[in-house]
């Protein structure tokens, strides 16, 4: 071999002069090895030691658990609507035989916690649905009053209950105020909900729905005149407050037929006083006159007591019945009738009517007059 300066090496010299190859494959494992053992003599960083969560305390077997007490749901009430048009006057019968014993002839309330059906403000706030479930239904003491209106729910049929619920809604509106009503829904309604209340353009409401209009309460109807709804404008500043409640009172009657019949409304006392028997008491008895003068104090002041304690109940303490059929002892011909037929109210008192019972045993006789003398300063 001739190197660059021209002179030739023998073989020997040229294998002195090279590295062998397995030397030159070891030394980077070998240089490798030494740093792994440089770093293992390094000493590693403490870790954090490790807290297992705990595990709650599980309740023995033997332990009973507490019980919880099931929460009965109520049964809900179907609403079932009308097929066709409930009528007052059919259910202005129902209410005479179920409902004016407590809530009076003209819907006025007669015993503790009996609503007054005349009550506008009221009646406002209230749906046809309303009444139908507290009719169905029945209606629970409040307060610890003991009065509790029953539930006629398998008494009456659907169709009957609707009718009575109308008849009720009857009770305060006036017939003049819906003539009135009507009047103002020809001018201002009539374009678009109909004559007939069934609508006669797109989103306009059916007034004649059952189901819609027997879960509107007059307060929701009246904001919707008020301020007007969708495509219906507002008229609170075309109709006044009052032709505004009164067009309402309308527009409700397509639902329901208003008409009643007034023959019909009798005093509940003239009724029952038709029918009445005769006193069951000797004619000396009945022809008794009060021992004490009608003006007598101290009578008066011994009645009185007596009185609340056992007649204020059904009579109320300022003897204008607290329920029906009994008499209004401040009304001026009730006060009559006692001054020229003492002897009766004796009879009354001491044998019990209808369902007044008999306080012969438990008043003596006096007691009695001193009762009948302090009903008498009532009607001044």
């Amino acid at each position: 071999m001739v190197t660059l300066n021209g002179k030739r090496q023998s073989r020997s010299q040229r294998n002195s002069n090279t590295s062998h190859p397995d030397q030159a494959g070891i030394l980077p494992w070998m240089i490798l090895l030494l740093a792994v053992m440089a770093l293992s003599a390094c000493t590693p960083p403490e870790l954090q030691a490790f807290n297992p969560t705990p595990i709650p305390t599980l309740i023995p077997a033997t332990m009973v658990p507490s019980q919880i007490e099931p929460t009965a749901t109520p049964p809900r009430v179907i609403e079932s609507y009308p097929a066709g048009i409930p009528s007052a006057a059919a259910g202005q019968e129902l209410y005479t035989e179920h409902c004016t014993e407590c809530h009076g002839p003209e819907g006025e309330g007669r015993v503790p916690n009996a609503r007054d059906f005349g009550d506008v403000d009221y009646m406002r706030g209230e749906t046809p649905l309303d009444f139908y479930v507290a009719i169905t239904e029945g209606v629970s003491s409040i307060e610890e009053v003991e009065y509790e209106m029953p539930a006629f729910g398998q008494e009456l049929s659907s169709d009957e209950r609707w009718d009575l619920v109308y008849y009720v809604w009857r009770l305060s509106t006036m017939e003049e105020r819906l003539e009135a009503g009507r009047e103002i829904y020809s001018a201002f309604c009539e374009e678009c909900h109909g004559p007939e209340g069934r609508s006669q353009i797109l989103n306009a409401a059916d007034l004649s729905d059952q189901r819609f209009i027997a879960q509107q309460s007059p307060s929701t109807l009246y904001l919707s005149v008020t301020r007007g709804r969708g495509s219906m404008p507002a008229f609170q500043a075309r109709l006044s407050q009052d032709e505004r409640w009164m067009v309402i009172e309308y527009l409700r009657t397509f639902s329901y037929d208003p008409q009643i019949s007034e023959a019909e409304s009798v005093e509940t006392e003239e009724a029952q006083e038709s029918t009445e028997e005769a006193l069951p008491c000797a004619p000396n008895v009945l022809a008794q006159t009060n021992p004490f003068d009608w003006n007598d104090a101290q009578a008066i002041a011994a009645g009185e007591p007596i009185y609340q304690r056992e007649c204020g109940e059904c009579h109320a303490e300022d003897g204008t019945g607290a329920i029906a059929i009994v008499r209004d002892f401040t009304n001026p011909a009730v006060q009559g009738d006692l001054m020229e037929n003492p002897g009766d109210y004796l009879c009354i008192i001491e044998q019990g009517r209808n369902r007044m019972p008999a306080f012969e045993d438990t008043l003596t006789e006096e007691e009695i007059w001193e009762i009948l003398t302090y009903i008498a300063s009532l009607g001044e």
